[in-house]
């Protein structure tokens, strides 16, 4: 004998939330809870002969990095374009949480690595990792203030230019690590690819007659290391088509940073860096004496030339003897006037160079130091133009460079004098030194963090980070929180006054048998009501499901409603 009453949709509901638990672990307790640590790092060579690492690498990159401005639809993790900044270099580490500890994702701002050293690695939040106490605001974190970015990132890939990397031509061939069958000394971008640079804008690039190599950006920290172009002076350079947002008028706060070595042996001329001046592409104009384009049945009519840009321009950077003494010149023009700034400056070694115009006053820094400072501009009119921009040369046809550039950053605002020193410090002017994707229990750190001060990282006698010559830190400890998505269940079992107002308690029976139907005496009087301590809730085939035990019994009413509310958690 049983009485079963039916919910309705509004008598129950199913709410989640997210439920945080601390972990904090130390060196002898991250292995016994599968906390792992790998070590990866890029490789030219075919994926045949790849170790553990140069895999692991290979997924990393796949997975989470690669082209991941573009390619968001095949990207792990949440991408906050303006937030989270991923930069893989040659070299990563790898710290692994079970999902087990995490659950659905590594609370965000919860990330804790505690050195022994007392270097505090924390997450900004956004999936960025850095050193506890670095003020984000001194350096430029917004890349919609970075117009340009040429570190390159990926230079590394291309040391070797005669070794195959990917898929190869219009064909689509797979022949990573094959070595190239007609061997080159210089790189060119291909005539039927685009190639951009590192900055949000994903500005077009094109390589000509260059070499990339790996560039030492520090005099104290032999492993900060990026990669740089190299210009052979005679006909190399990285070309950018006109944009109008390089236009900087007079009014107009900017700045440009680099770190370069001079290698030129004749400075008696001036050797161009960088500059948006002299020549412009356009498509032919209008014959002469007619008013329309030339005719498709003319030779040439659809192909671009390059045609003098004017006299005015908004910057050139380049190098010149003054009394055989190597100067850096800044200068700009609004094509009647020329405002110009210039230093000493070391060749032969890579020095950090930050050129920029603040309040129409023009300024020079040299590793982290202001060395020039201009008067108040006096220039009157536009200095506007639609050059191209020329690295490495002036105009693309004169004033050659040798020697080699690397983190080319271009702003659109001035530099604070913190600012300059920290992006100097730092070498490639960030804070993060790795990622943390909290959806996925990965921490990615990258050799980079060798530049910061920290040196190797190791969790026991597991290597995190790689830093040869930088020492070794042990991680004293590991704490974050784990999000653990949880429901909480709520039904409403309502009692109308007419309901269960009677027992199936074979003890109110006169033969105390759910077979005899005639109640005790004691229990046939009207004040004689049953008490309700246990509520059951049951699916369609009668299975017992969920048990509520109340915490003290309630007696049935035939005068009022009764509600009993279950609650709990899955």
């Amino acid at each position: 004998m049983s009485v079963y009453k039916p919910f309705t949709p509004q008598d129950y509901s199913v709410v989640p939330f997210n439920a945080h638990k601390q972990y904090n672990f130390n060196s002898t307790t991250v292995d016994s809870n599968q906390i792992k640590t790998f070590s990866a790092k890029w490789s030219s060579d075919s994926i045949d002969t790849f170790t553990s690492g140069n895999i692991k690498y290979n997924q990393i990159d796949h997975l989470f990095y690669k082209n991941y401005l573009t390619d968001i639809s095949n990207k792990f993790g949440d991408i906050h374009y303006l937030k989270h900044k991923r930069k893989l270099y040659k070299d990563i580490s790898i710290i692994s949480i079970p999902v087990g500890l995490y659950g659905h994702k590594i609370k965000p701002s919860s990330l804790s690595l505690v050195l022994d050293n007392n270097t505090n690695i924390i997450d900004d939040s956004y999936g960025n990792l850095l050193v506890k106490g670095t003020n984000i605001d001194d350096y430029i974190t917004d890349p919609r203030s970075i117009l340009l970015d040429i570190g390159p990132i990926n230079g590394f890939k291309k040391y070797d230019l005669n070794i195959y990397d990917g898929y190869v031509g219009s064909s689509r061939y797979y022949q990573k690590g094959l070595n190239k069958v007609n061997p080159i000394s210089s790189y060119n971008t291909p005539w039927d690819q685009h190639e951009y640079d590192d900055s949000y804008f994903l500005n077009n690039i094109h390589y000509k007659d260059v070499n990339f190599s790996e560039k030492i950006l520090s005099t104290t920290n032999s492993e900060s290391k990026y990669s740089g172009i190299d210009f052979n002076g005679t006909g190399s350079e990285v070309k950018l088509y006109h944009d109008q947002k390089f236009n900087f008028n007079p009014e107009d706060d900017f700045a440009i940073e680099l770190w370069t070595n001079i290698e030129n042996n004749n400075l008696s001329n001036e050797v161009h860096l960088i500059g948006k001046s002299t020549t412009k592409t356009i498509i032919p104009s209008p014959l002469e004496g007619t008013a329309g384009s030339y005719p498709l049945s003319y030779s040439g009519s659809s192909q671009i030339q390059d045609v003098n840009a004017g006299p005015q321009y908004p910057f050139e950077i380049y190098i010149k003897n003054i009394a055989s003494t190597p100067n850096i010149y800044f200068r700009k023009s609004d094509g009647d006037n020329i405002i110009s700034i210039n230093t000493p400056i070391t060749t032969g070694s890579l020095q950090h160079v930050v050129c920029k115009i603040e309040n129409n006053i023009p300024q020079i820094y040299l590793n982290g130091n202001a060395f020039a400072i201009g008067g108040p501009s006096k220039l009157t009119k536009p200095t506007q133009n639609n050059a191209n921009i020329y690295i490495g040369n002036k105009g693309g046809n004169s004033n050659y460079f040798s020697g080699s550039i690397s983190q080319l950053k271009i702003y659109n605002r001035s530099l604070t004098d913190l600012q300059v020193s920290n992006h100097y410090q730092s070498s490639n002017g960030s804070p993060y030194i790795g990622n943390i994707f909290y959806s996925n229990g990965l921490i990615i750190i990258s050799d980079q963090v060798a530049k910061k001060g920290i040196g190797n990282i190791v969790v026991g006698s597991s290597l995190i980070v790689g830093a040869s010559g930088g020492g070794s830190n042990i991680i004293n400890n590991i704490k974050f929180q784990g999000s653990h998505l949880i429901y909480e269940n709520e039904y409403k079992c309502t009692i109308d006054e007419h309901e269960y107002n009677n027992t199936l308690n074979p003890t109110v029976r006169k033969h105390r048998s759910y077979q005899d139907e005639n109640l005790a005496n004691f229990a046939t009087g009207s004040l004689f009501k049953p008490y309700i301590t246990t509520v059951g809730l049951y699916n369609e085939y009668n299975e017992l499901l969920v048990v509520g035990k109340l915490g003290q019994p309630i007696r049935t009413s035939n005068e009022t409603d009764t509600t009993i509310v279950l609650r709990w958690d899955t």
